[in-house]
């Protein structure tokens, strides 16, 4: 069986940011993320992924533009199983910790293998746990030390990176919520969890999807309109939490998402 890890990007390049970045950063950053998935097949070859590609997200390019032009790309990188599974994967499990019913996706929980404490087990068998507390005192394990201090830089003292998109799951009510921020996405974080309104810090994940260069408000509202709507096409709209659901105004996504999302083919 072959595995394929695609990444689709839209690729903006912005001179202003690349004065506070480092050159080799700059040339390495890849764009704003718009899509992620897998595709496998007993022998499925590379060119047969393109193909593939072309058909669910009506992508022509498949490496990201040069001489400073802007366009939208797919990433196809060689995978196997494990991640495969691990992007795929969903669970209805109880966690062994505290009781508590864990449904969704495998990757949002924290998780042991069980050989590594029971040799008589076998080694690809998995426990998954409601919190990483809840794992590191089942695992009798020691917390790690706080980390240090950060402060609110803007993206002058940031490596030339404007927002970022952040995905907050509550593995309790298998709920989603997308939002934006233009500083480190911790600090949201913390906000999100001293306010509750998103549920007990126990039951959140809370990861960055993708980070924004380039200098535009508008252009950072549209990457979270669509990823809102992209969650809404994913799950359903009662799975996210988010209030109000803006539409994406700049043409050129407007028509990418149209054949990117709305046009996906699902492949088995």
């Amino acid at each position: 069986m072959n595995y394929y890890w695609v990444r689709i990007y839209d690729y903006k390049y912005d001179d202003e940011l690349k004065a506070y970045e480092d050159p080799s950063c700059f040339e390495k950053y890849k764009g704003v993320m718009l899509d992620e998935y897998y595709l496998k097949g007993e022998e499925l070859t590379r060119k047969e992924v393109k193909k593939a590609i072309k058909k669910r997200s009506s992508i022509e390019k498949f490496a990201k533009p040069r001489k400073n032009k802007d366009g939208i790309y797919a990433l196809v990188l060689d995978s196997n199983k494990f991640f495969y599974d691990r992007f795929y994967k969903e669970i209805d499990t109880v966690c062994p910790h505290c009781g508590k019913r864990l449904f969704g996706k495998a990757a949002d929980f924290p998780k042991i293998y069980a050989n590594s404490y029971d040799e008589s087990i076998k080694p690809d068998e998995e426990i998954y746990f409601c919190s990483y507390d809840g794992r590191r005192e089942f695992t009798s394990k020691l917390r790690g030390e706080e980390g240090e201090w950060q402060n609110k830089d803007g993206y002058e003292n940031n490596g030339g990176v404007y927002g970022y998109i952040y995905h907050i799951y509550n593995r309790s009510t298998n709920m989603h919520y997308i939002g934006q921020t233009l500083y480190m996405p911790f600090f949201r974080w913390q906000e999100h969890v001293k306010s509750r309104l998103k549920g007990d810090i126990c039951d959140l994940v809370f990861e960055t999807v993708t980070e924004v260069r380039v200098k535009s408000k508008e252009y950072l509202n549209n990457i979270e309109a669509w990823w809102i709507n992209k969650y809404i096409s994913d799950y359903g709209r009662d799975r996210v939490i988010n209030i109000t659901v803006p539409k994406v105004t700049i043409n050129d996504l407007i028509k990418k998402y149209a054949e990117i999302v709305e046009g996906q083919i699902i492949f088995n």
